[in-house]
Formats: structure tokens, C-alpha cells, sequence
């Protein structure tokens, strides 16, 4: 009896970390998120839930018998990642540009393993249990946004930013500026010279890791370089909300209800 609950503690699975859902809430809770789900046949429209809610969490959704204890995934999130996010956005919401690397890391840390985890994957635990193919994913993330410059944009007033089931996503500058489309890429591994990296951090916040202009010194990098905290204007606001409706796997997330009725327009145009 003691090992059955022992092990129903860690069945509830987030594909979409409450910690991290809490901060697209209005009082940053976790309560009253609003949420699209376009798999679920029987309720096409807006739901409210709560952070907790089952939309967010598939049961045993990491479990593998790679390792000795079936939930070592996670387990290791819960623990070693998941606790830091709130730290985080702490920082963030100070708006210093002399943000400290080691917070920068522990973001890097965030994103990259909230991606792994992602359902957009075919099968997410080949990224845990295929350690050549995690070394190298490692070492090409951190080596590519450590190289780059961060600007955290600010939401316009009275909006938020959106985020999904399948957060983060890359614009690839090469191909913008060929085919004047916008075109994001849903994975994090696009990142690159020629790539941008977006991810919503709350309602509020949207980091940006982008390349430095040509000219400037070639030893900048996120090291040595301060953030930027930028407002967005309302037309970048609407690119990058569109680039996270299109980049999700199954599910929309927003603060307020009314920004989702533009859901509808935005697929009738498309």
C-alpha cells in the first residue's frame, strides 16, 4: 500500500509546468488560466482551468525503465529545475539590465530541458536516454544563446503574452528575409547565427536571443553583455502571439479570455 502511494505521487506528469503556468495568471497564482485545446472534440471554445488541471498533465507521461527508478525524469525536474523558475521571473521582474549569469544559466536550463520535455516530440525520452544526442543538443543550445544578445521584451499595456504546451520557437532571419513570411520553427534545436530565439517567460515577459549587428565586438556575448528590457510595440505583439498559436502542439494559453476570440479570426485568415 505504502509503495502504490509512494508511486502516485509522481503520476501526475506536467506537459506544461505548473510553475511555470502560475505566471501566466492574472494574480500569478495559477488560478483562472484560459485555454484553447484544439485535440478535444467536445469543447472547441475557451476553457478556464486552473494550473493543476488535468489539460496540463498526461499520467506517467516520463516514465522510462532506462533508468533504475522509473520517475528519475521526473523527479529530476521537479526537483532540480522546476524550483528555480520562480527565482527567476523574481529577477526578471526587477528589470535590471545587470542581471547575473549564473540566472541567465539557470534560464538557459529551464528552456532547454522544458523543450525536451515538450509533446511536440515524437518521443521525448529519446532525449534523455540517448546521452550523445542530449551532449550534443546541450552543447549546441548553450554555445549558440550564450554567443547571442538577450532583450527581454515587455508586453504593451493591458495585453499579455501567450504561451502553449509547446513554449519558445525560432525565427530563421535567412528565410524571413527570402520568402517576407513569418514562419516560425517549433523546437528549440533551430537555434542559430542566423536564428531567434523567442520564449514567453510570464504574461509580461518575452525573452529574446538574438545575434549581435554586424560591427560590434566580436567578444560579446551573454557573459559580458547586460540585457536589454524593451517595450513591444503592438505590431511585434502580434507576431510573436501569432508565432506561439502556430508553434503549440495542442494547446493555447493566455491570461485573459477576450485576447482568445482572435484565435478564430487569426484561422479564418489563414
Amino acid at each position: 500500500m505504502f509503495y502504490l502511494k509512494k508511486m502516485s505521487a509522481y503520476k501526475k506528469q506536467h506537459i506544461v509546468p505548473e510553475t511555470y503556468l502560475k505566471h501566466f495568471s492574472i494574480n500569478s497564482d495559477g488560478i483562472g488560466i484560459f485555454v484553447i485545446n484544439s485535440d478535444d472534440k467536445y469543447r472547441k471554445g475557451i476553457q478556464k482551468k486552473n494550473s493543476g488541471d488535468k489539460i496540463f498533465w498526461i499520467p506517467n507521461y516520463s516514465d522510462t525503465d532506462f533508468f533504475d527508478d522509473r520517475k528519475a525524469i521526473e523527479k529530476m525536474f521537479g526537483t532540480d529545475i522546476e524550483n528555480n523558475y520562480n527565482n527567476i521571473i523574481n529577477v526578471i521582474e526587477q528589470e535590471k539590465t545587470t542581471i547575473d549569469f549564473g540566472v541567465k544559466q539557470e534560464l538557459l536550463q529551464w528552456i532547454f530541458y522544458t523543450k525536451l520535455r515538450s509533446p511536440i516530440w515524437k518521443n521525448h525520452l529519446e532525449n534523455f536516454t540517448d546521452y550523445d544526442n542530449f551532449k550534443k543538443q546541450v552543447n549546441d543550445f548553450v554555445s549558440s544563446a550564450v554567443s547571442m544578445r538577450w532583450t527581454i521584451y515587455k508586453s504593451p499595456q493591458n495585453k499579455y503574452w501567450w504561451t502553449s504546451d509547446n513554449p519558445g520557437f525560432c525565427h530563421n532571419l535567412k528565410k524571413m528575409e527570402a520568402t517576407q513570411e513569418i514562419l516560425p520553427e517549433p523546437i528549440y534545436n533551430k537555434v542559430g547565427v542566423d536564428s531567434i530565439l523567442y520564449y514567453p517567460l510570464s504574461k509580461k515577459y518575452c525573452l529574446n536571443i538574438h545575434p549581435y549587428n554586424k560591427g560590434e565586438d566580436l567578444h560579446l556575448n551573454a557573459t559580458n553583455t547586460n540585457i536589454r528590457f524593451e517595450k513591444a510595440d503592438l505590431s511585434l505583439f502580434k507576431i510573436l502571439n501569432y508565432s506561439t498559436l502556430i508553434t503549440q502542439k495542442r494547446l493555447i494559453i493566455a491570461t485573459e479570455s477576450e485576447s482568445l476570440n482572435e484565435v478564430e479570426e487569426i484561422k479564418n485568415k489563414t
